[in-house]
Parts: C-alpha cells; sequence; structure tokens
C-alpha cells in the first residue's frame, strides 16, 4: 500500500507516538508498504519553524533528512497536476497544504494518513484514521 503521512502524523510518529492508534503504527512499520512525504508537508513545516510556532530540536534540514531514512520515506514531489487538481477540489478544506495532499492522494491512488476528519468529505480517497 502507498501511505501518504499528513504533516501531523509524520511530526507525531518521532515527537508523540501515542497519539496514534495501533493500525497506523501497524501500517507504517509494514516494511511492505511504501511511506511518502509530501513537500507541501515539508514546506509546512517550515513555515511552522519559521514563525516559532514548531519547536525542533536540531535544524530543519536535520530534523526532516534524518528522519526520512529513519522511516525510508520518499518525498512526493509537487506536480501541475497536483496543483490544478488542489484548486479544483471542493471547499470542504481551506488549509491549502491539506488541500494539496488530498489532491496528490487523488492523482497518486494512494492513502493519505492522517487525524483530520475534514479529509473523510472527500469520497474519493482512501484516508486511514491516524489518531487514538
Amino acid at each position: 500500500m502507498k501511505l501518504l503521512l499528513d504533516t501531523q502524523c509524520w511530526l507525531w510518529w518521532f515527537a508523540q507516538p501515542e497519539r496514534l492508534n495501533q493500525e497506523v503504527i501497524a501500517q507504517i512499520a509494514d516494511e511492505s508498504n511504501e511511506l511518502w512525504f509530501s513537500v507541501a508537508s515539508v514546506w509546512e513545516i517550515g513555515i511552522k519553524v519559521a514563525i516559532r510556532k514548531l519547536p525542533l530540536p536540531e535544524p530543519i534540514d536535520t530534523y526532516i533528512s534524518s528522519r526520512m531514512v529513519q522511516l525510508d520515506m520518499r518525498y512526493l514531489e509537487i506536480t501541475a497536476p497536483h496543483a490544478l487538481r488542489s484548486s479544483a477540489l471542493p471547499l470542504h478544506h481551506r488549509d491549502p497544504f491539506d488541500r494539496m495532499l488530498i489532491a496528490q492522494a487523488q492523482i497518486d491512488n494512494m492513502t493519505l494518513v492522517s487525524a483530520d476528519s475534514i479529509f473523510k468529505q472527500y469520497s474519493d480517497i482512501s484516508v486511514l484514521w491516524a489518531a487514538n
């Protein structure tokens, strides 16, 4: 299965794993699954670090790259089709980063791992509920 972790779940995995349910922990740990992290999430984390809403224990580039290696994750680049799909989505969700994740999950046929209940309003994506 191709799993696209949203920003919050990715951060929880490393800083607060107890917030993730057992199914998500098992799926992330399952080496037969492909783990993906959107460049949109990297951008979102960078913004939160810059405005001091998200303190990290080390520089952001080191923090992200070392954890990507730790989980053997791949980056999902943003493409023009992703951007176009994101702008055409129904306005259930207004967060541009989350809208990008929805578009990427649709186009790349991925299961979105999230604790954001608004994602469930998009019936054409598979969402793996992450919260305990």
